[in-house]
């Protein structure tokens, strides 16, 4: 009777394991993505991502999910702006982002916010913009979270720009400069 409860036991503890790891929630996230030729080349990038359930595969917040990250660098100081969108015809497909944020190896830096001011909620557009405190030299990446809310699955698309942040020097040159010029036709004007 002992090998019989023992040999139960562990059945029952096999099936529920197989049933835990089947009622798991998936991390199908795509591998990191370096931005920073883009940037250097271009000072933007593209956000891209696209999803479709596997067979067997579910939808919704408690089974599939993302975290993408796009990783760059920049240097000297930067400003940034961030949107990523994801158009959700109805609450039950597509994808649904649930975040956006600029990190780096330090923690969260910024937080995106839903912009629900400039587009619609259907539009899921998320926003970040560093504002009065530029980027300095370093690595950052942006991370993007959500979950395939459809059996169809999905896609986000977005853009990420950066803006070097003139030194004071530059606006030091700059009124020399315009110093120079109005001296320059101060002086034109006196000799004609």
């Amino acid at each position: 009777m002992k090998k019989f409860l023992q040999s139960l036991f562990v059945a029952a503890m096999f099936a529920g394991s197989s049933l835990a790891a089947h009622a798991a929630p998936v991390d199908i996230s795509h591998a990191p993505v370096d931005l920073t030729q883009d940037l250097l080349d271009y000072s933007s990038a593209e956000l891209l991502g696209s999803f479709s359930l596997a067979a067997g595969q579910l939808a919704g917040a408690q089974n599939n999910f993302f975290s993408d990250k796009y990783t760059f660098s920049v240097t000297g100081f930067n400003d940034l702006s961030a949107l990523a969108t994801s158009l959700k015809p109805s609450a039950n497909s597509g994808l649904t982002l649930t975040g956006f944020s600029l990190r780096n190896a330090g923690g969260v830096l910024f937080q995106g916010t839903l912009d629900l001011i400039n587009y619609t909620a259907q539009d899921q557009a998320w926003s970040l913009v560093s504002g009065g405190t530029p980027l300095a030299t370093g690595n950052y990446f942006l991370q993007i979270d959500g979950y395939v809310a459809s059996s169809a699955g999905g896609s986000y698309s977005g853009n990420l720009a950066v803006t070097p942040v003139p030194e004071p020097e530059t606006y030091g040159m700059l009124l020399a400069g315009l110093g120079l010029v109005g001296f320059a036709a101060r002086r034109r004007k006196l000799q004609a």
